[in-house]
């Protein structure tokens, strides 16, 4: 998102947040390349893990004042409301984190997922970026990839796939465009949520023409027909479509033109679009 805003001609961005190197605390800790690592034009002072700071505070440290606040909330937040300017909240992981305080203290709320908006929310659905979730010719050197923390079903659909004997990159790490150099060495993207979420790899996924794996959620029939993806309900299920499509390479390319069509309209810059749009 954060590149979208920058992509803008009308939009001056100013960055706010916790900031500790290549270390981040998710999954328990991870180091990033530093590469990715990138610093936001106010680097916030730390207590414990997390920083603890009003927002008022945030205000007298800016170059100017905003007309709007856009607070990317997974498991951080301000705290308070600002003085100046639209106070808008984007719950990206509302399946996984209570999000009342923040509804209390927003002018407008946005919901990523909708099995669990509250009334007034605003549905803002994940994306993808242009630039950076492309498709890219490289050598297949696998069956199908997963980037991402390593829940137990996850687990399970890269056992159950490699014991069909498919070649399944399974790690976490890699961003951006060192993400995309690996997915576009497989036919196949796996993703299956922790919860009812509709999670970005799908879009992502799909963006760089690879043929998503995904677990039914109620998000997913708004974004894909059933034809554009491989879509499971259990483990079974998964595991017999990826087999039968890799075997059917021109039905397998068929199906990820498919899915790259049919996601196409779902940018960040489209999001953005419509954040400014609602909240202005």
């Amino acid at each position: 998102m954060e590149n979208a805003l920058k992509r803008r001609d009308d939009v001056e961005l100013f960055t706010v947040g916790p900031y500790t190197g290549a270390w981040i605390p998710w999954a328990g800790g991870m180091e990033l390349s530093l590469k990715y690592a990138r610093p936001p034009d106010l680097p916030l002072p730390m207590n414990g893990n997390l920083p603890v700071v009003p927002i008022t505070w945030v205000e007298t440290q800016l170059p100017w004042k905003p007309d709007l606040w856009i607070n990317v909330a997974s498991g951080w937040n301000l705290l308070g409301r600002p003085n100046h300017g639209i106070n808008a909240f984007i719950a990206t992981d509302p399946h996984a984190v209570d999000y009342t305080q923040q509804r209390q203290l927003a002018d407008v709320f946005f919901c990523m997922q909708t099995p669990y908006m509250k009334k007034g929310d605003e549905y803002l659905p994940y994306a993808y970026d242009p630039i950076l979730h492309t498709p890219e010719d490289q050598p297949r050197n696998y069956d199908a990839v997963l980037l991402g923390i390593h829940y137990e079903q996850r687990t399970g659909l890269v056992e159950a796939l490699r014991q069909q004997g498919l070649n399944v990159h399974y790690g976490q790490g890699p961003i951006f465009e060192e993400a995309r150099v690996i997915y576009n060495q497989a036919p196949f993207a796996l993703a299956w949520s922790s919860l009812q979420d509709l999670c970005a790899r799908v879009f992502e996924g799909a963006a760089m023409g690879r043929v998503v794996v995904t677990n039914r959620v109620p998000d997913l029939g708004k974004f894909f027909d059933e034809d554009d993806l491989i879509a499971f309900s259990s483990l079974g299920e998964a595991v017999e479509k990826v087999l039968c499509y890799h075997e059917r390479p021109d039905e397998l390319m068929a199906m990820a033109e498919r899915g790259r069509r049919a996601v196409e309209p779902h940018t960040w810059d489209a999001r953005v679009s419509q954040i400014l749009k609602v909240a202005m």
